[in-house]
């Protein structure tokens, strides 16, 4: 058992902590340069963006592992969420930019 944490669960988590950790100094950055300015509709969706785009690769690359190790329902139920995500934040944008040049 522990070897299997060791080479599926721990580099994941490493992966994405590491990252996480990454991403929000970055979100951080921008925030106070000024250059990601809140107050502005686009700004926020992109915010949006790029949070729920994290979310949905960890998700991704949970069920990918899970389906690898062999739990397939609950790898399924992860990629349905995945896609359900993609298709709510395709439909959203969709009617969000529709019109624009």
């Amino acid at each position: 058992m522990n070897d299997l944490f060791s080479h599926s669960w721990l580099p994941y988590i490493y992966q994405y902590g590491l990252g996480a950790v990454i991403f929000i100094i970055g979100l951080f950055i921008t925030l106070r340069s000024g250059s990601f300015n809140l107050a502005r509709r686009i700004h926020r969706l992109w915010l949006i963006v790029l949070v729920v785009g994290f979310v949905w690769f960890v998700t991704l690359h949970a069920a990918m592992t899970l389906a690898a190790l062999g739990h397939e329902r609950i790898a399924l139920a992860g990629g349905a969420g995945v896609v359900l995500v993609a298709l709510v934040t395709g439909v959203v944008l969709g009617r969000r930019t529709r019109g624009r040049a």
